[in-house]
C-alpha cells in the first residue's frame, strides 16, 4: 500500500520521527486545501490548519514508509502529539474517508490519477482559547494582536513556525501577518 502523508505546516522541515520517503522528500504537488492558521498550540504558536469558509491553496506531499494505513497513521499522530482520532485518512480501494470532512472532493480529485492508495493528513480544527500567568482563558479575537502582544521564547517559536512555512501556502492571514510584523519567509 503507497500512502501519502500530507503536509502544510511544521511537518515540512521539521519531521522529528515522521517516516517517510527522504530520498523523494516532500512533493509541492499536494491537493488544493482550505488552510489558515487558526489554531493557538500549547507552546503559543499560531499554527496552520485545515478549515472552513477559506482560501484554498496547495498542499505537500510526502510518501509513507509504512506499507500499512494503522502504523503510518500511528506515526503521524506520534510526530503530532496527538490521539489518532486527530488523524485524517482516506482509503482508495474502500472509498472511504475517517473521519467524514467538508473537503472530501479536493482529496477525490487530487488522488484519482495517482499511484497512491489512501492518504493521511494532521486532522486538528481551530482552536483559539488560550490561558494566561493567571489562569485565565481568552478567546482569541485578532490573530495579529495576539501575536504582536506575545513575548520571549512564545514570539519566537511563532514567529519562526511562520516565517518557515513554506511561500506556496500562501493564505489571507500569512499576507496581514508579514504586513503587520514584518515576519517574511525564511527560504
Amino acid at each position: 500500500m503507497k500512502i501519502a502523508i500530507l503536509g502544510w505546516g511544521s511537518l515540512l522541515w521539521q519531521p522529528k520521527d515522521l517516516q517517510f520517503d527522504k530520498e523523494i522528500g516532500w512533493s509541492e504537488n499536494g491537493p488544493m486545501l482550505p488552510i489558515e492558521f487558526a489554531r493557538i498550540s500549547q507552546d503559543g504558536r499560531l499554527t496552520l490548519v485545515i478549515t472552513e469558509d477559506v482560501k484554498e491553496v496547495k498542499t505537500y506531499f510526502a510518501i509513507s514508509s509504512y506499507e500499512s494505513e494503522e502504523e503510518a497513521v500511528l506515526n503521524l499522530a506520534i510526530r503530532e502529539g496527538c490521539g489518532r482520532g486527530q488523524i485524517g485518512s482516506y482509503d482508495k480501494s474502500k472509498n472511504t474517508f475517517e473521519p467524514n470532512v467538508f473537503f472530501e472532493k479536493n482529496i477525490l480529485e487530487w488522488i484519482k490519477n495517482k499511484d497512491i492508495d489512501a492518504v493521511i493528513w494532521t486532522n486538528l480544527g481551530e482552536k483559539w482559547d488560550v490561558t494566561n500567568n493567571d489562569g485565565e482563558v481568552i478567546k482569541i479575537v485578532d490573530r495579529v494582536d495576539y501575536l504582536k502582544k506575545l513575548k520571549n521564547h512564545k514570539r519566537a517559536l511563532a514567529e519562526e513556525y511562520i516565517r518557515r512555512t513554506p511561500t506556496q501556502i500562501d493564505t489571507h492571514y500569512r499576507s496581514l501577518i508579514e504586513k503587520e510584523l514584518d515576519w517574511k519567509p525564511i527560504l
